[in-house]
């Protein structure tokens, strides 16, 4: 009997953490959806502004290929100073355009961070779990438990060392034997 309580625990304790990431997932997606699209709000408003800005640049051209046209009249004058002027909203707006971008970039960047450290987070738990539950029914001994236990801490502590192997390997900057060999100095220190 005792072995079947344990079980149905163990099942009902994993449904319930199934049902938790799932939550956990939509929650996520919907966020980061979010953020990415003011992002992209963000680019667009900065490439408009960009684009009147270009032809404000274009019309001070103009002025100065008029005035070193107009030099050796005697009637050269270069004034820009309206088109300066009607340039600095859109100047000041796209400064504060570029300071929220890359505000939201940080954003994004720590969001996906955060997800990346509860993923990580949450495979060990799952991990650990699993070896409890195979120590509890003498699957492990007690030395095989603490041995996988501490290759599981492992792979929780350095997760961002890890995906950044990972990354190396699928831009091609290392190839499979390296990045193996990096994964396992790590997990085997």
């Amino acid at each position: 009997m005792d072995i079947f309580e344990k079980t149905a625990k163990t099942v009902k304790n994993a449904s319930e953490s199934v049902i938790s990431s799932a939550k956990n997932i939509g929650i996520s997606l919907y966020s980061s959806t979010k953020e990415q699209g003011e992002l992209a709000g963000l680019n667009v408003q900065k490439s408009a502004i960009e684009k009147k800005l270009t032809d404000c640049y274009t019309e001070i051209g103009k002025r100065y290929v008029e005035y070193i046209a107009n030099c050796n009249s005697g009637t050269a004058f270069f004034n820009v100073a309206d088109i300066l002027e009607s340039m600095q909203p859109e100047l000041d707006q796209l400064a504060q355009i570029k300071e929220q971008i890359q505000e939201k970039e940080i954003q994004i960047k720590q969001a996906a961070e955060e997800k990346a450290q509860k993923k990580a987070q949450e495979e060990f738990d799952v991990e650990k779990e699993k070896l409890d539950r195979a120590l509890q029914l003498d699957i492990l001994s007690e030395e095989e438990y603490e041995a996988k236990l501490e290759t599981a801490t492992r792979k929780l502590n350095n997760h961002d060392t890890l995906r950044k192997i990972r990354m190396q390997y699928e831009m091609g900057i290392i190839s499979k034997e390296e990045q193996d060999e990096k994964i396992r100095a790590i997990l085997q220190d």
